[in-house]
């Protein structure tokens, strides 16, 4: 009996085992529960047990984007529903575009929620070489013409310095936040405060808009659809209640069940189209959310200024100078989001 073959069999049968990954998640709950664990630092989450942080825990580090990408691609191959679909597919697509180098996204205290986990001096040390792999990538950011806009620049200036001055900061991490503090101070951001300030920043937006209001179709065609049903509206302005926070507005309207049904940390782990879609919505809100859309067309398209964004926001809602402050860095942190009303509002 020639046993070669059996051998060969046995041999290739264990180096397929050998180059699996080292877990294959059996239901979408099992990968999203995943992706909650490996975005701890970006969106910590009520009642977790984290006690540490893993290297793949590191945002945008490359063992970070490895594992997101193999749960991205494990989930590709499951059985899911439309909705969960999309943003699989949403996920992916943004894969392309430049997230990598702005790897402490400026909505977001991504030290404090170390912080909050990390107790011991091993652990400092992951968080010091991530406050320098964070200098290193924007240097490599400004290579490809890619830079923070003024907004999320100042936020992070500030997240800097207000860890520099607490007497909780760890003092392993003082010399690494100074060196990215000076570096701060010394950063010139880009004029643009939209994703039309970066290279394939278009693009990038697109696939948001596509992604959000369910629909293909460009930026000039929703400005038309707005546009229309401006007209269409009443002519007076209607009074909106619009409460100052530094939290999404947007994401407080929504998000008020606790059930985690998505995958995207950026919007609370909710399926954001399929929320919106289910939430009717008052008179008042829908003259909200059509001044969102317009003005986020406005940031990420036409590349408005601050100014330009808060006065149209002033100009269609009943609003303080405060509230438009606040809605706009909503539209810069989440581009294309209120765009989830779009199905409602527009069709």
């Amino acid at each position: 009996m020639n046993k070669t073959p059996i051998i060969s069999l046995l041999f290739c049968l264990l180096l397929a085992s050998c180059s699996k990954p080292a877990d294959l998640f059996s239901s979408y709950e099992e990968a999203q529960t995943a992706l909650i664990s490996l975005n701890t630092a970006l969106s910590a989450q009520k009642n977790s047990h984290a006690t540490g942080l893993s290297n793949e825990q590191l945002p945008f580090t490359d063992a970070y984007l490895a594992r997101r990408h193999d749960i991205y691609q494990q989930l590709m191959q499951m059985k899911l529903t439309v909705a969960q679909t999309n943003q699989v597919n949403y996920l992916v697509i943004a894969e392309r575009f430049p997230e990598r180098y702005f790897v402490w996204p400026a909505h977001t205290d991504v030290l404090s929620n170390m912080l909050s986990i990390v107790k011991n001096d091993a652990q400092y040390k992951n968080i010091e070489q991530w406050l320098i792999f964070v200098q290193t990538q924007l240097k490599a950011a400004e290579q490809s013409n890619l830079k923070l806009n003024k907004i999320e620049h100042n936020y992070l200036k500030h997240y800097v310095q207000q860890a520099i001055n607490s007497t909780d900061t760890p003092i392993e991490l003082n010399e690494s936040l100074s060196v990215l503090n000076n570096y701060l101070a010394q950063y010139k951001p880009r004029g643009s405060i939209g994703l039309s300030g970066l290279a394939n920043g278009s693009q990038w937006y697109q696939s948001k808009l596509n992604y959000f209001a369910n629909d293909v179709l460009s930026p000039l065609e929703w400005l038309s659809r707005i546009d229309s049903k401006f007209k269409s509206m009443q002519s007076q302005k209607q009074h909106t209640m619009v409460e100052a926070s530094n939290a999404s507005q947007l994401t407080k309207l929504l998000l008020t069940d606790s059930k985690i049904m998505g995958l995207d940390w950026s919007t609370g782990y909710t399926l954001l189209p399929q929320r919106a879609n289910a939430t009717q919505l008052e008179p008042a809100d829908a003259q909200l959310y059509m001044a969102m859309m317009e003005t986020d067309l406005g940031v990420h398209y036409h590349a408005w200024t601050l100014s330009q964004a808060r006065l149209n926001l002033l100009k269609r809602l009943n609003i303080s100078e405060e509230d438009a402050r606040i809605l706009v860095e909503d539209i810069i942190f989440y581009p294309g989001q209120s765009f989830s009303f779009a199905p409602q509002l527009l069709n």
